[in-house]
């Protein structure tokens, strides 16, 4: 097969996008694919190589080319984080120009990436979160909202991923700066009540055919106070623990919840689900991302190894989900 792998893009994940579609592409030629990488640069523009790329928006597939020669491919397999990869952009781009793509549909997307609409959803369904309040740039924070928070807290920009802008606040003091931190990076913000001495959880998931199944969970050791971007790629302290030293029953428990937050968001393609589990064994569902990270020290890849299922295997049921969903749309 002939895929157009999409790494880079405008979002501040673009360098993890990058690191990502290095393994990705390692694995897909490894299974015999010939692969098109195609970067997006900072600024939007599409590059194969050096060679910028344009669109020929024609019916009922639209092409790409360089200069006068096309690039055919069979199949688009986005790796972009954040903004304008992971939120619906590009698969709308896809579904418009009639290209296969691999991944969520635009809605689970959409949804999944904003950690407000998400929470609400996953919450209207009994599935328990932290407390948390939104903010945006529009309607800033009442003194009186400020005054009813519980330190410590996390502030995190709603649409964002990688830990990017998200700040851990202890003390009152810190709070301002922690959001002017935030709305850098989004209009929406969350301010989410810190939960102590908890372990971070992931489970990694596949839907085929509307069939929704599960990986065995992991553990996130960050090296540092907690896990932000600096503890996750750039620190040999943080570990991963792969199965997570849990009962049968907790681990099953986590499953369950994994599977159907993907389910309520109409899940298609791949996703990590991430949870929080505290001393008492509450578990809180954290959020879940629908491209998550496909560096050598991601979870997604090593949490279905431990399943039993190779990358290469992971690989072809992901490919597979995508051409059987574009023949039967």
């Amino acid at each position: 097969m002939k895929i157009v792998l999409l790494s880079g893009g405008r979002s501040a994940e673009r360098d993890i996008s990058v690191q990502s579609a290095l393994f990705v592409r390692s694995v897909l030629e490894q299974s015999g694919h010939e692969i098109v990488s195609v970067e997006i640069s900072r600024n939007g523009q599409w590059y194969l190589d050096s060679s910028a790329i344009t669109l020929n928006a024609g019916h009922p597939i639209w092409k790409l080319f360089i200069d006068e020669t096309e690039i055919e491919f069979d199949l688009v397999f986005p790796v972009l984080h954040g903004p304008w990869g992971e939120d619906g952009s590009i698969q709308g781009l896809c579904e418009i120009a009639g290209w296969p793509y691999t991944g969520a549909s635009i809605m689970t997307s959409s949804l999944a990436m904003n950690k407000v609409t998400t929470k609400r959803l996953v919450s209207s369904e009994g599935i328990p979160v932290v407390s948390w309040k939104r903010f945006s740039q529009d309607s800033p924070p009442s003194p009186k909202e400020l005054e009813s928070l519980r330190y410590p807290l996390f502030v995190k920009p709603a649409r964002m991923g990688s830990s990017i802008g998200i700040s851990k606040v202890d003390f009152s003091d810190q709070l301002q700066d922690a959001m002017a931190l935030a709305f850098r990076y989004d209009s929406l913000i969350l301010v989410e009540n810190g939960l102590t001495d908890v372990r971070e959880i992931e489970v990694a998931l596949l839907s085929e055919s509307g069939n929704i199944s599960s990986s065995v969970p992991g553990e996130i050791i960050p090296g540092l106070e907690w896990y932000d971007y600096t503890a996750k790629y750039d620190c040999d302290d943080s570990k991963l623990i792969i199965p997570a030293p849990l009962s049968d029953k907790m681990s099953d428990r986590i499953r369950i919840i994994a599977e159907k937050v993907f389910s309520l968001l109409e899940g298609s393609g791949f996703a990590r689900a991430d949870f929080l589990l505290t001393p008492n064994g509450e578990v809180y569902f954290n959020e879940i991302n629908t491209i998550p990270g496909f560096t050598e020290i991601s979870m997604f890849f090593k949490l279905w190894e431990a399943s039993g299922e190779s990358p290469s295997e992971i690989m072809e049921r992901i490919l597979a989900e995508a051409m059987r969903k574009y023949s039967n749309p």
